[in-house]
């Protein structure tokens, strides 16, 4: 996998004109984009990870970019004005060659004089925007950031229509999860812990912690019933029932996110109910098309789990039943996907249109990130689950319709969840998950 050139010249003009037209019907002249700047634990001189402002990583998809600021001005070249201290502590970052001939790059070892640049270059204009976190800079520029919200609703709603060269990071980024998925299934297969399964995940998908998407999701067993279990047990248990994968890649910035779920025990009631939860997400996937609401694909799944939840023998009412009452709710919690991209919940899940008006969130289903109609070039996760979470099937107002002993035999395994990655195209879809999985398995 290379930086491709080409489709980035083209991402760039795109992003120019879309910026051009935001920033004139917004009245601002330019933009000013501000990679950021790390801070400190409280009372410490260590860090976390540095990540760039994802605003201006769609611009400059490099990570090491730390105070670094773009100056994006309609009908001109892009002008970066880099920061690159000279340092023996640690490696300065390096302009990443690919800038050449698409931004206009000033490189700066002090910062005082990268201010001095900056004030500079937009000394003749009168209405900047400024697009980024760090309120220090824009005080020492005297830039104001009031009445800037319409115009960042307006740049996240772009931000869900990935052009080409956003899918082939996409994509990277998905060879790269799917790489650590199969060794981490190897690693559970010989009965390794999980954290040992992580550390699996991680050599073979080539990532530090600090480069991953999100923290990786590695659980066995009931740590499945935690939707973002967080910890890796260094044993592994006496007895090993399931492992729930949920872990990406990134590639130039951009993400993947993909779980998986498997039984130890091939063929048990456990690895029936995930094959039958991936026929239902395969389906549910098949159909899907623009101008879909994203709320319709939710409730259908609810009634696909309704319809589980019945043949299995979980709860002694009809799938309609089931779904009407909410008891669907307390077996799925979360909702069915999110927008992915330079964020691995990426925004503008509930923007409607390029005004940013926000839609009206769902009586029932007040949290979901997506509640958009599906249009092309969106890029979100299809990922329906079926938990046994006793805190949430405790608060059923009906608990006579649940199969309590069924139930409880299934606690054990935590839960279930199925992840993939959809690209919504002219044409209907395309999964960039399930290809790249079936070419690895193949060789």
């Amino acid at each position: 996998m290379s930086f491709d050139r080409t489709s980035f010249s083209r991402h760039i003009e795109s992003l120019s004109a879309k910026w051009a037209r935001a920033l004139d019907e917004h009245g601002f002249d330019a933009a000013l984009v501000p990679a950021g700047t790390n801070s400190y634990y409280f009372a410490d001189d260590q860090s976390p990870p540095f990540r760039p402002n994802p605003h201006f990583a769609r611009w400059v998809p490099e990570p090491l970019t730390e105070d670094a600021v773009l100056l994006v001005c309609p009908g001109v070249t892009p002008k970066l004005f880099f920061y690159q201290p000279d340092d023996f502590w640690y490696v300065p970052p390096s302009v990443p060659p690919w800038t050449d001939g698409v931004f206009d790059v000033e490189v700066y070892q002090e910062s005082e004089n990268q201010i001095e640049g900056i004030v500079a270059a937009t000394r003749a204009l009168t209405n900047i925007a400024y697009v980024g976190p760090d309120t220090e800079l824009a005080n020492n520029l005297v830039i104001t950031t009031d009445d800037i919200g319409p115009f960042i609703d307006q740049l996240d709603y772009g931000r869900s229509f990935k052009t080409e060269f956003e899918i082939i990071n996409m994509k990277g980024a998905t060879e790269i999860g799917v790489r650590g998925h199969l060794a981490a299934h190897r690693a559970f297969l010989s009965g390794a812990s999980e954290f040992d399964i992580h550390m699996a995940y991680l050599d073979a998908s080539k990532q530090t912690e600090s480069e991953l998407p999100y923290p990786n999701i590695i659980a066995l067993n009931e740590h499945a019933g935690t939707l973002h279990y967080q910890h890796y047990d260094r044993a592994t248990p006496k007895r090993v029932h399931s492992f729930l994968i949920d872990a990406g890649g990134k590639f130039n910035g951009y993400h993947s996110d993909i779980t998986r779920t498997y039984s130890a025990t091939p063929g048990d009631d456990f690895d029936s109910l995930i094959n039958a939860l991936d026929e239902k997400q395969q389906a549910l996937i098949g159909d899907i098309g623009l101008g879909l609401s994203y709320l319709d694909l939710h409730e259908r799944m609810h009634h696909d789990v309704a319809e589980l939840l019945v043949a299995f023998g979980f709860v002694t009412c009809s799938a309609e039943a089931a779904f009407d009452q909410r008891i669907t709710d307390a077996f799925f919690p979360h909702g069915l996907g999110h927008l992915l991209g330079l964020q691995t919940h990426d925004v503008g899940g509930q923007l409607t249109t390029h005004q940013a008006e926000s839609t009206s969130p769902s009586d029932r289903f007040p949290n979901l990130r997506l509640n958009r109609q599906i249009e092309a070039n969106q890029v979100f996760t299809v990922e329906p689950g079926i938990y046994f979470i006793p805190m949430l099937i405790d608060t059923v107002e009906n608990p006579t319709d649940i199969n309590r002993d069924r139930v409880q035999s299934f606690v054990p395994f935590g839960g279930i969840r199925i992840e993939d990655n959809i690209l919504a195209t002219q044409d209907g879809h395309e999964n960039l998950t399930r290809p790249v999985f079936d070419e690895a398995l193949s060789r």
